[in-house]
Protein backbone atom coordinates (compact mmCIF):
# COMPACT_ATOMS: atom_id res chain seq x y z
CA UNK A 1 0.00 0.00 0.00
CA UNK A 2 1.38 3.38 -0.97
CA UNK A 3 1.85 5.93 1.78
CA UNK A 4 2.70 8.88 -0.46
CA UNK A 5 0.38 11.84 -0.32
CA UNK A 6 -1.33 13.29 -3.42
CA UNK A 7 0.86 16.37 -3.14
CA UNK A 8 4.10 14.33 -3.15
CA UNK A 9 2.91 12.27 -6.13
CA UNK A 10 2.10 15.45 -8.01
CA UNK A 11 5.54 16.82 -7.18
CA UNK A 12 7.21 13.74 -8.66
CA UNK A 13 5.13 14.04 -11.81
CA UNK A 14 5.99 17.72 -12.16
CA UNK A 15 9.74 17.15 -12.08
CA UNK A 16 11.35 18.11 -15.36
CA UNK A 17 14.84 17.87 -16.80
CA UNK A 18 15.91 20.50 -19.30
CA UNK A 19 18.72 19.63 -21.71
CA UNK A 20 20.55 22.19 -23.81
CA UNK A 21 23.15 21.21 -26.41
CA UNK A 22 25.17 24.07 -27.86
CA UNK A 23 28.28 24.77 -29.88
CA UNK A 24 30.40 27.92 -30.26
CA UNK A 25 29.32 30.58 -32.72
CA UNK A 26 31.42 31.29 -35.81
CA UNK A 27 34.42 33.55 -35.35
CA UNK A 28 33.38 37.18 -35.05
CA UNK A 29 30.23 36.57 -33.00
CA UNK A 30 30.06 37.08 -29.24
CA UNK A 31 27.39 34.50 -28.41
CA UNK A 32 26.97 30.74 -28.42
CA UNK A 33 24.71 29.14 -31.02
CA UNK A 34 22.14 26.85 -29.40
CA UNK A 35 21.90 23.62 -31.35
CA UNK A 36 19.12 21.87 -29.48
CA UNK A 37 16.98 22.15 -26.38
CA UNK A 38 14.42 19.68 -25.00
CA UNK A 39 12.60 18.81 -21.78
CA UNK A 40 12.41 15.29 -20.34
CA UNK A 41 10.98 13.42 -17.37
CA UNK A 42 13.89 11.04 -16.69
CA UNK A 43 17.70 11.36 -16.51
CA UNK A 44 18.08 8.41 -18.89
CA UNK A 45 16.01 10.06 -21.62
CA UNK A 46 17.83 13.35 -21.05
CA UNK A 47 21.25 11.71 -21.47
CA UNK A 48 20.09 9.80 -24.55
CA UNK A 49 19.03 13.03 -26.25
CA UNK A 50 22.16 14.91 -25.18
CA UNK A 51 24.58 12.33 -26.58
CA UNK A 52 22.54 11.67 -29.73
CA UNK A 53 22.29 15.37 -30.53
CA UNK A 54 25.94 16.08 -29.72
CA UNK A 55 27.06 13.23 -31.98
CA UNK A 56 25.14 14.78 -34.85
CA UNK A 57 27.13 18.01 -34.62
CA UNK A 58 30.30 18.22 -36.68
CA UNK A 59 32.14 20.26 -34.06
CA UNK A 60 34.93 19.42 -31.57
CA UNK A 61 33.74 21.74 -28.79
CA UNK A 62 30.16 21.10 -27.67
CA UNK A 63 28.51 22.01 -24.37
CA UNK A 64 25.67 20.06 -22.77
CA UNK A 65 23.79 21.55 -19.82
CA UNK A 66 21.29 19.43 -17.87
CA UNK A 67 19.09 21.18 -15.32
CA UNK A 68 16.61 19.54 -12.94
CA UNK A 69 13.49 21.33 -11.71
CA UNK A 70 13.14 20.83 -8.80
CA UNK A 71 16.44 19.25 -7.79
CA UNK A 72 16.20 15.49 -8.35
CA UNK A 73 17.47 12.82 -6.00
CA UNK A 74 20.55 11.10 -7.41
CA UNK A 75 20.97 13.34 -10.45
CA UNK A 76 22.40 16.80 -9.95
CA UNK A 77 22.56 19.59 -12.49
CA UNK A 78 25.56 19.10 -14.72
CA UNK A 79 27.41 20.88 -17.49
CA UNK A 80 29.88 18.96 -19.65
CA UNK A 81 31.86 20.08 -22.66
CA UNK A 82 34.20 18.69 -25.29
CA UNK A 83 33.75 16.31 -28.20
CA UNK A 84 30.65 14.13 -28.45
CA UNK A 85 32.75 11.22 -27.18
CA UNK A 86 34.03 13.19 -24.19
CA UNK A 87 30.47 14.23 -23.36
CA UNK A 88 29.28 10.61 -23.56
CA UNK A 89 32.03 9.43 -21.21
CA UNK A 90 31.49 12.26 -18.74
CA UNK A 91 27.74 11.60 -18.54
CA UNK A 92 28.22 7.82 -18.38
CA UNK A 93 30.37 8.34 -15.28
CA UNK A 94 27.28 9.74 -13.54
CA UNK A 95 25.10 6.74 -12.55
CA UNK A 96 21.77 8.45 -13.25
CA UNK A 97 22.75 9.13 -16.88
CA UNK A 98 24.75 5.98 -17.66
CA UNK A 99 21.98 3.88 -19.22
CA UNK A 100 20.80 6.72 -21.44
CA UNK A 101 24.30 7.24 -22.85
CA UNK A 102 24.62 3.64 -23.99
CA UNK A 103 21.27 3.69 -25.80
CA UNK A 104 21.90 6.95 -27.65
CA UNK A 105 21.46 6.92 -31.42
CA UNK A 106 24.52 8.28 -33.20
CA UNK A 107 25.27 8.63 -36.92
CA UNK A 108 27.08 5.91 -38.83
CA UNK A 109 30.71 6.75 -39.67
CA UNK A 110 31.30 8.43 -43.02
CA UNK A 111 33.39 5.60 -44.46
CA UNK A 112 30.54 3.18 -43.75
CA UNK A 113 28.06 5.29 -45.70
CA UNK A 114 30.54 5.44 -48.58
CA UNK A 115 31.01 1.67 -48.45
CA UNK A 116 27.26 1.08 -48.54
CA UNK A 117 26.86 3.38 -51.56
CA UNK A 118 29.75 1.73 -53.37
CA UNK A 119 28.63 -1.85 -52.77
CA UNK A 120 24.86 -1.89 -52.25
CA UNK A 121 23.73 0.23 -55.20
CA UNK A 122 25.35 -1.92 -57.94
CA UNK A 123 24.02 -5.10 -56.35
CA UNK A 124 20.61 -3.50 -55.96
CA UNK A 125 20.24 -2.74 -59.66
CA UNK A 126 21.96 -5.89 -60.95
CA UNK A 127 19.75 -8.04 -58.75
CA UNK A 128 16.48 -6.62 -59.97
CA UNK A 129 15.70 -4.60 -56.87
CA UNK A 130 13.46 -1.65 -57.59
CA UNK A 131 14.43 1.95 -56.84
CA UNK A 132 12.25 1.94 -53.73
CA UNK A 133 14.46 -0.74 -52.20
CA UNK A 134 11.95 -3.61 -52.32
CA UNK A 135 13.00 -7.04 -53.57
CA UNK A 136 11.17 -7.76 -56.81
CA UNK A 137 11.48 -11.53 -56.74
CA UNK A 138 12.46 -13.63 -53.73
CA UNK A 139 12.35 -11.61 -50.54
CA UNK A 140 13.15 -12.25 -46.96
CA UNK A 141 16.74 -11.78 -45.71
CA UNK A 142 17.59 -8.71 -43.67
CA UNK A 143 21.07 -7.13 -43.78
CA UNK A 144 22.38 -4.76 -41.13
CA UNK A 145 25.71 -3.29 -40.02
CA UNK A 146 26.72 -2.91 -36.38
CA UNK A 147 29.48 -0.39 -35.64
CA UNK A 148 30.98 -1.08 -32.20
CA UNK A 149 32.92 1.34 -30.02
CA UNK A 150 34.69 1.02 -26.66
CA UNK A 151 32.35 1.24 -23.67
CA UNK A 152 30.70 3.56 -22.69
CA UNK A 153 30.54 5.07 -26.20
CA UNK A 154 27.29 3.94 -27.86
CA UNK A 155 27.28 1.58 -30.81
CA UNK A 156 25.31 2.31 -33.98
CA UNK A 157 23.32 0.17 -36.40
CA UNK A 158 22.60 0.70 -40.09
CA UNK A 159 19.65 -1.23 -41.54
CA UNK A 160 19.98 -2.08 -45.23
CA UNK A 161 16.56 -3.65 -45.68
CA UNK A 162 15.57 -7.06 -47.03
CA UNK A 163 17.22 -8.81 -49.95
CA UNK A 164 16.89 -12.04 -51.89
CA UNK A 165 19.01 -14.71 -50.14
CA UNK A 166 21.78 -14.85 -52.77
CA UNK A 167 22.00 -11.06 -52.96
CA UNK A 168 22.02 -10.74 -49.17
CA UNK A 169 24.96 -13.16 -48.96
CA UNK A 170 26.88 -11.27 -51.62
CA UNK A 171 26.08 -7.87 -50.14
CA UNK A 172 27.14 -8.86 -46.63
CA UNK A 173 30.53 -10.25 -47.63
CA UNK A 174 31.35 -7.57 -50.21
CA UNK A 175 30.37 -4.84 -47.77
CA UNK A 176 32.46 -6.37 -44.98
CA UNK A 177 35.54 -6.26 -47.22
CA UNK A 178 34.83 -2.67 -48.25
CA UNK A 179 34.32 -1.54 -44.64
CA UNK A 180 37.63 -3.11 -43.61
CA UNK A 181 39.47 -1.35 -46.44
CA UNK A 182 37.87 2.04 -45.88
CA UNK A 183 38.12 2.07 -42.08
CA UNK A 184 41.83 1.28 -42.04
CA UNK A 185 41.33 -1.19 -39.20
CA UNK A 186 43.60 -4.21 -38.90
CA UNK A 187 40.76 -6.32 -37.55
CA UNK A 188 38.45 -7.17 -40.46
CA UNK A 189 34.71 -6.71 -40.33
CA UNK A 190 32.93 -9.99 -39.67
CA UNK A 191 29.77 -11.44 -41.20
CA UNK A 192 27.36 -13.52 -39.13
CA UNK A 193 24.48 -15.37 -40.75
CA UNK A 194 21.48 -15.81 -38.46
CA UNK A 195 19.12 -18.02 -40.49
CA UNK A 196 16.60 -18.43 -37.67
CA UNK A 197 16.24 -14.64 -37.62
CA UNK A 198 16.48 -14.24 -41.39
CA UNK A 199 19.41 -11.87 -41.09
CA UNK A 200 23.01 -11.20 -42.05
CA UNK A 201 24.83 -9.06 -39.50
CA UNK A 202 28.08 -7.29 -40.33
CA UNK A 203 30.06 -6.24 -37.27
CA UNK A 204 33.07 -3.96 -37.29
CA UNK A 205 35.02 -1.86 -34.82
CA UNK A 206 34.72 1.86 -35.49
CA UNK A 207 38.04 3.63 -34.78
CA UNK A 208 37.76 6.54 -32.35
CA UNK A 209 39.88 9.66 -32.13
CA UNK A 210 42.75 9.99 -29.66
CA UNK A 211 40.65 12.51 -27.73
CA UNK A 212 37.73 10.12 -27.35
CA UNK A 213 40.05 7.21 -26.53
CA UNK A 214 41.54 9.29 -23.70
CA UNK A 215 38.00 10.04 -22.46
CA UNK A 216 37.26 6.30 -22.35
CA UNK A 217 40.42 5.74 -20.29
CA UNK A 218 39.31 8.46 -17.86
CA UNK A 219 35.88 6.86 -17.56
CA UNK A 220 37.40 3.47 -16.73
CA UNK A 221 39.71 5.04 -14.15
CA UNK A 222 36.81 6.95 -12.55
CA UNK A 223 34.73 3.79 -12.13
CA UNK A 224 37.70 1.92 -10.62
CA UNK A 225 38.54 4.76 -8.24
CA UNK A 226 34.96 4.85 -6.99
CA UNK A 227 34.99 1.09 -6.41
CA UNK A 228 38.31 1.32 -4.56
CA UNK A 229 37.09 4.19 -2.39
CA UNK A 230 33.93 2.29 -1.51
CA UNK A 231 36.02 -0.67 -0.34
CA UNK A 232 38.33 1.37 1.92
CA UNK A 233 37.90 1.75 5.65
CA UNK A 234 37.27 5.46 6.32
CA UNK A 235 39.52 5.40 9.40
CA UNK A 236 42.22 2.80 8.78
CA UNK A 237 42.64 3.78 5.12
CA UNK A 238 42.13 7.52 5.52
CA UNK A 239 45.45 8.54 3.96
CA UNK A 240 44.93 6.34 0.93
CA UNK A 241 41.34 7.56 0.56
CA UNK A 242 42.46 11.18 0.45
CA UNK A 243 44.83 10.49 -2.42
CA UNK A 244 42.27 8.50 -4.41
CA UNK A 245 39.58 11.12 -3.80
CA UNK A 246 41.89 13.86 -5.06
CA UNK A 247 42.62 11.92 -8.26
CA UNK A 248 38.92 11.21 -8.71
CA UNK A 249 38.08 14.91 -8.37
CA UNK A 250 40.61 15.83 -11.06
CA UNK A 251 39.29 13.22 -13.49
CA UNK A 252 35.64 14.13 -12.88
CA UNK A 253 36.42 17.81 -13.44
CA UNK A 254 38.15 17.23 -16.78
CA UNK A 255 35.05 17.67 -18.94
CA UNK A 256 32.67 19.10 -16.35
CA UNK A 257 32.19 22.67 -15.25
CA UNK A 258 29.78 24.50 -12.97
CA UNK A 259 26.52 25.23 -14.83
CA UNK A 260 26.30 28.89 -15.74
CA UNK A 261 23.21 31.02 -15.24
CA UNK A 262 23.86 32.39 -18.72
CA UNK A 263 24.74 29.69 -21.24
CA UNK A 264 25.39 32.30 -23.88
CA UNK A 265 28.79 33.06 -22.41
CA UNK A 266 31.57 31.82 -24.67
CA UNK A 267 34.23 29.91 -22.77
Amino acid sequence: MSTSSPSSSAARRSRTIDVRVSSPAPIGYDYTCASGERRFASPSAAARFAVSHAAGLDWPDITVTITHTPVSDGADDVCVSGTAGEIACALAAIPAYSAGVRTARIPAPGYLRAAVDGVALPIQWQGGVGPDGRVSAEAGVDVRVLSTRPDPLPNSTVLLGQWAPDLAHRLAHDLARSITERSGQRTPATVTHLPDQGRYEITHSDPVSDTDAAAVVRYIRITRLRANLAALDPVADADCAVGLAAELHVLESYSRRVPSTDDRTVR
